[in-house]
């Protein structure tokens, strides 16, 4: 397995930066965020508790770095450093992560393009020897939430899902078809922003209930070394793009 580096560039653009309102209770509310679509109001994904984040830019980990649990956020720096890898499986090569990231930031995001392999796929790896990995089986308490965005075109899919224990929970987001792996299908899940419709070419803010995967997250790790905990497919048509932002465990 390959491994390839978390944030890919941004281009460099003006952002309006979200920040604490004295007047809001000290939420944090979105001056033009979640890709910069420049709408005012509270951004709740982040005002939430108890934050497990994965992909996460380092602007938006301040603003609830008091409020995280473990800091799970992909590394690169080869497998005798990082105790969190992102791997890349097969068929992904690095692309440019164009515009603001779902906060609204310049600070930007995951971003693959499908190099026409037989198929592409990602995983983030958590090791046994990362501090985070004990603090998993929190997750297993309940009330808790996988959170992730996605944006890109109209008529594509991909699946995503977390994985604990030797199981999965496979999901298809995106637009058209569900996502085919073989002869496995996923079903959709809706997006919990634009009225639970899919918009192309915008940030699309998805959630999950981890209470729905069946995962338990008490169970040992698949893998001696550790567990892969957050991972991603995108089929073969070369040139697909995943883009990717806002990944991260959390509670309400």
């Amino acid at each position: 397995m390959k491994k390839y580096l978390l944030i890919a560039a941004a281009a460099l653009m003006a952002f309006a930066a979200c920040e604490k309102d004295p007047e809001n209770g000290g939420e944090i509310i979105d001056d033009g965020g979640n890709g910069g679509n420049g709408n005012t109001e509270t951004v709740s994904s982040l005002n939430g508790s108890n934050y497990y984040p994965i992909l996460m830019d380092a602007v938006t980990f301040e603003k609830i770095k008091s409020k995280v649990v473990a800091d799970l956020r992909a590394q690169d720096g080869g497998d005798a450093e990082s105790t969190r890898p992102l791997y890349i499986w097969s068929g992904y090569s690095g692309a440019e992560a164009a515009g603001l990231n779902f906060y609204g930031n310049a600070e930007g995001f995951t971003c693959f393009s499908v190099n026409g392999g037989v198929w592409s796929g990602f995983g983030v790896f958590l090791k046994k020897t990362d501090p985070g990995f004990a603090k998993m089986a929190e997750l297993a308490k309940g009330g808790y939430y996988l959170h992730f965005a996605l944006k890109g075109p109209a008529g594509v899919s991909h699946c995503i899902y977390p994985a604990w224990g030797g199981k999965e929970y496979r999901v298809s987001v995106g637009d058209g078809a569900k996502f085919a792996d073989g002869d496995n299908t996923y079903d959709f899940i809706a997006p919990i922003s634009n009225g639970g419709k899919f918009v192309a070419n915008e940030w699309n803010e998805y959630e999950i209930a981890l209470s729905d995967t069946g995962l338990d997250y008490t169970a040992p790790a698949a893998e001696e070394a550790g567990q892969n905990i957050f991972c991603g497919l995108s089929g073969s048509v070369a040139g697909t793009l995943l883009q990717i932002d806002a990944a991260f465990f959390y509670k309400k």
